[in-house]
């Protein structure tokens, strides 16, 4: 098995260098060879590199989305954790290949940005708006992974294959691959969340995190919602919750992908503010004044609020992106943050027409709530303010 996904790797490399490729995809298998150089060698990886140009790398790296990725491993967890509870058969094996699908394209960004890294060395380093581009690019990868690595249980009942694929990669590459090697060993904890029989019952009582996991699982003594409250998600975000109140929340986002991406939207919020905070530092961003007082409005437990949940999604130097949660309707909200004028737009599906948005004293607003009634759970963002665009997907 070891082999053919070796082969598997090493083939991909070869008709990729074999050309004329993209340059993301070349990256991505150049950086899976670097990867697994123990057993791959690097033959043919330098010369692959150094037929890259630098305008070609610039715009690869201009175009790059990181936080697309998020969507893409949360639905990977809420289908693992299907092939965990559901029955087996051909229906759990679509879930178990799609699911890998969404880890295997967080490995392949680790790749590119693996190989981009040596390339710099061969070829210089990037400067200005590029170097930026690849900071930014870093930086949202490592966001992603602060976000989700500490819920790697989701990923448990994929175990088997994580190992697999874990195994290829070189020693040192193994820590940082937290998709595949993060609770690899924790096949016992799927047992207790199904009642089959345990295999290594003593890893259960040695390893740290199986331990935490079943204490927060402990806790929850009342039959679970089928997702966390407008009220309960507020509280959190304003940190009001107790102790053990905050358990019940991290045992029930163990299970729910939809509940878990919720939370990790308020994070990105604080983190986007945080971001703007750090753009106005430079000059990039909007007066100090109104800078801060839009940031403490959004972080201040007591100031006041809506009577709906709001969850910043992305803050630029010229708008922002909320989500925002009522009792019966959900909406995406564009608000203009300077003078220039901005448009967006919203695709449900490819091939569709746009949301028709309607236009308010916040900016423009889209009712996503047709697409909730219908089972959609995402959407794809166009925004556009002068030069500067923002293409995103959203998950509500």
């Amino acid at each position: 098995m070891k082999t053919d996904a070796l082969s598997r790797y090493q083939a991909r490399f070869a008709r990729l260098v074999a050309g004329p490729a993209p340059v993301g995809e070349l990256l991505e298998g150049v950086g899976d060879v670097l990867r697994r150089s123990d057993r791959l060698g690097t033959e043919g990886v330098e010369e692959a590199l150094k037929g890259l140009g630098r305008p070609e790398v610039e715009a690869w790296l201009r175009a790059q989305k990181p936080q697309a990725l998020q969507p893409l491993l949360l639905r990977a967890a809420e289908e693992s954790m299907e092939v965990a509870l559901g029955e087996a058969g051909d229906e759990a094996e679509l879930w178990r290949a799609s699911a890998l699908e969404g880890l295997a394209a967080r490995d392949r960004a680790a790749s590119a940005a693996r190989a981009l890294v040596t390339w710099e060395l061969l070829k210089g380093p990037l400067e200005g708006d590029a170097a930026s581009a690849r900071e930014r690019f870093l930086g949202a990868l490592g966001h992603l992974d602060t976000s989700l690595r500490p819920r790697a249980r989701w990923f448990i009942p994929l175990n088997a294959e994580r190992r697999a694929e874990c195994d290829l990669l070189d020693p040192v590459e193994r820590p940082g691959a937290w998709w595949f090697s993060a609770r690899a060993g924790c096949d016992d904890l799927v047992a207790t969340w199904t009642g089959k029989p345990l295999k290594d019952p003593a890893h259960l009582k040695d390893c740290v995190a199986c331990r935490a996991d079943r204490v927060d699982t402990a806790v929850v003594d009342t039959p679970p919602r089928r997702h966390l409250t407008d009220d309960e998600l507020w509280r959190l975000d304003a940190g009001e919750m107790g102790r053990e109140e905050k358990a019940r929340v991290e045992a029930h986002t163990a299970w729910c992908g939809e509940c878990a991406q919720a939370v990790l939207a308020l994070e990105e919020g604080d983190a986007a503010i945080d971001e703007a905070l750090e753009l106005e530092e430079e000059g990039l961003s909007a007066p100090r004044a109104a800078r801060e007082s839009r940031a403490e409005g959004a972080r201040r437990p007591g100031a006041a609020r809506l009577p709906e949940h709001r969850e910043v999604l992305e803050e630029r130097r010229d708008f922002r992106v909320v989500l925002v949660r009522e009792r019966q309707r959900v909406r995406l909200l564009v608000q203009p943050l300077g003078s220039r004028p901005v448009t967006a737009a919203v695709f449900l599906s490819p091939g569709r027409p746009s949301l028709k948005p309607t236009q308010g004293p916040e900016g423009l607003s889209f009712d996503l709530s047709t697409a909730v009634a219908t089972g959609a759970h995402a959407a794809h963002l166009t925004v556009q303010a002068g030069q500067e665009t923002l293409e995103r997907d959203i998950a509500f």
